[in-house]
């Protein structure tokens, strides 16, 4: 797992032009849509289904963008980049960090939700 932050809150804030309730709203949906996108990695892992592993993957950072979360970015791209290229040899491990990463973006995000924005 990197050792970054596991997001830029400035930056997602920019992005989101400081809007405050837009971002909370996204990122409810993410905690919301997380779950099934893991299930659906772990599936197209586990069938070796590369072309629906490489879209979900996709689907996954791009979701991921939009928090500045630079760790599940970098691990969703590397697992989309796997599948495309068919280097099946280190899906697993790729897989593995990319739940670590969502997990990690979830608590974070999580935080957010329930105690509000950090001074």
């Amino acid at each position: 797992m990197d050792a970054q932050p596991v997001m830029d809150l400035a930056a997602a804030m920019e992005r989101f032009d400081g809007d405050q309730d837009l971002f909370l709203t996204l990122a409810e949906m993410f905690l919301e849509r997380s779950p099934a996108a893991l299930a659906a990695i772990q599936t197209a892992l586990a069938d070796q289904n590369l072309p629906m592993l490489a879209k979900e993957a996709h689907k996954l950072k791009g979701s991921a963008m939009e928090f500045c979360a630079r760790p599940t970015v970098a691990a969703a791209a590397q697992l989309e980049e796997s599948a495309r290229q068919s280097a099946v040899s280190d899906m697993t491990a790729i897989g593995e960090r990319v739940h670590a990463e969502v997990q990690r973006l979830t608590a974070a995000l999580q935080v957010i939700i329930e105690k509000g924005f950090p001074s």
